[in-house]
């Protein structure tokens, strides 16, 4: 085995940027190469990967990727590399971490954010599951032991428009889909769910803030009755 760094440094490449959130031109800081011989008596094998520390020429965040090969491979096919931290598919949302009432859901979210950024679709939706039956439950004041039946009191209870109600229900069947019946969904599919479950969190968040508006807004003075003026009658 041999470790050998490269003394130049290959020139800007297009990378993903997670701090910009978009593809970005990336300086490639350093590239280091290993590589491996297997030689059994009737010809050669060679392996080895590329690790290279990337920055970012926009916002100078730095990340690193590593790009295996083999002599073996079709010259065709690029491989595709894999980046640690792993690049971002969906940004986590501002007022996730600004409010403390959404403490409870912060590990769960994190959680769902990693998976999704791993391809993991099926342990995304599992986890967005979880965020509704948490909702769910707060929303409720407590566990109402059955989907449906906490869905229909929140309803009753004009806590839930009809609207709202298909949006959740929506994503929890796709959750149990994947959680139940080993469904793999689109990724569309995936972050249509996300979008509802982030919605559901983020209403109760709003809430909470017209509620503040309300109290904090000065009240409007009372008006003030019309005085009449009386008009004396000219003498004919």
């Amino acid at each position: 085995m041999s470790t050998k760094p490269r003394r130049k440094p290959e020139g800007p490449l297009w990378s993903h940027c997670n701090e910009c959130g978009h593809d970005t031109l990336h300086k490639v800081v350093k590239l280091v190469s290993r590589s491996r011989d297997y030689d059994d008596d009737r010809y050669t094998v060679s392996v080895g990967s590329n690790w290279r520390i990337l920055q970012c020429g926009g916002c100078q965040e730095v990340a690193m990727s590593r790009t295996d090969w083999c002599s073996e491979d079709d010259p065709h096919d690029s491989s595709v590399p894999t980046y640690f931290p792993p690049r971002v598919s969906r940004r986590k949302p501002e007022w996730l971490t600004k409010h403390p009432e959404l403490n409870d859901y912060l590990d769960l979210f994190e959680e769902i954010y990693a998976a999704l950024h791993a391809d993991s679709r099926r342990l995304a939706m599992m986890g967005a599951r979880a965020v509704i039956d948490m909702a769910m439950t707060q929303m409720a004041g407590s566990d109402q032991g059955n989907f449906t039946v906490g869905l229909n009191a929140l309803e009753a209870d004009r806590r839930l428009t009809q609207e709202e109600r298909k949006l959740i229900d929506a994503a929890f069947n796709a959750g149990s889909a994947a959680m139940h019946r080993g469904h793999k969904p689109a990724i569309e599919d995936v972050n249509t769910v996300i979008d509802i479950v982030e919605r559901v969190v983020h209403a109760e968040v709003l809430k909470k803030k017209a509620r503040e508006l309300v109290d904090s807004t000065p009240k409007r003075p009372p008006r003030k009755p019309k005085t009449k003026i009386k008009v004396d009658k000219v003498a004919q």
